[in-house]
């Protein structure tokens, strides 16, 4: 029996919960090259990688240089891990449809904490702290003084939003703010006062951790 056929015949069979990361990703790659096989290529993937999350982290190109692996599956593989990452904060934000703590901020911007740069995202509310939309304010910034006000505002008014929170992450999983953090949280929620949409909270998302300027600490998250 051609061993390549194991972990289809095994989801047939038990469902795709039955099987391994490895597994998975054979089922998604497919196809080895001469001299590798597709099981031996997904393993030096997982050696190399570790977990599913850091495995999303690696760039196309990175992935389509890898041993046994090469662009088509590449390109299969980034789209199934993406797919996977949105599944989950879809689900997440299903379940939670306001935002009444800086945990659950934190909860629904979890992807947030693998990205390599600091992204800007604000979570619209309404007067009941309804989600009315998530938007991504700026992306891959070297600090969060790159953001603008005007561009939270913007989409504030277009949204018709009655008041708002920040979450943006700390690539070093380290959330304490810095000086930077501080002095931009100042002037976008003093400008908050003035146009009369304000600013409930500012998070930032660590690695099992976040700081909430509405509580004034850092929280650790065991889970």
């Amino acid at each position: 029996m051609d061993e390549e056929l194991l972990p289809r015949e095994k989801l047939e069979k038990y469902g795709p919960s039955s099987l391994t990361d490895a597994e998975l990703i054979a089922l998604i790659i497919r196809h080895g090259v001469k001299g590798i096989n597709v099981f031996e290529a997904t393993q030096l993937l997982l050696d190399e990688y570790k977990t599913l999350p850091t495995l999303e982290q690696a760039s196309l190109k990175e992935l389509s240089s890898k041993k046994g692996v090469g662009r088509v599956s590449a390109i299969n593989l980034k789209a199934a891990l993406e797919i996977g990452k949105r599944f989950h904060l879809q689900k997440l934000r299903e379940k939670q449809d306001k935002i009444t703590s800086p945990y659950e901020a934190y909860n629904i911007c979890q992807d947030m904490i693998h990205l390599k740069s600091e992204t800007v995202r604000a979570i619209f509310l309404d007067s009941k702290l309804n989600i009315i939309t998530i938007k991504n304010i700026s992306n891959g910034t070297a600090n969060m003084s790159m953001v603008h006000p005007r561009d939270i505002f913007r989409e504030a008014i277009i949204h018709n939003s009655i008041s708002f929170i920040i979450v943006h992450n700390h690539p070093s999983g380290d959330s304490t703010p810095s000086i930077n953090d501080v002095e931009i949280t100042k002037t976008i929620a003093e400008s908050g006062k003035i146009i009369g949409i304000p600013m409930n909270d500012h998070v930032i998302i660590g690695k099992n951790e976040y700081y909430s300027f509405s509580m004034g600490r850092r929280v650790e998250i065991n889970e």
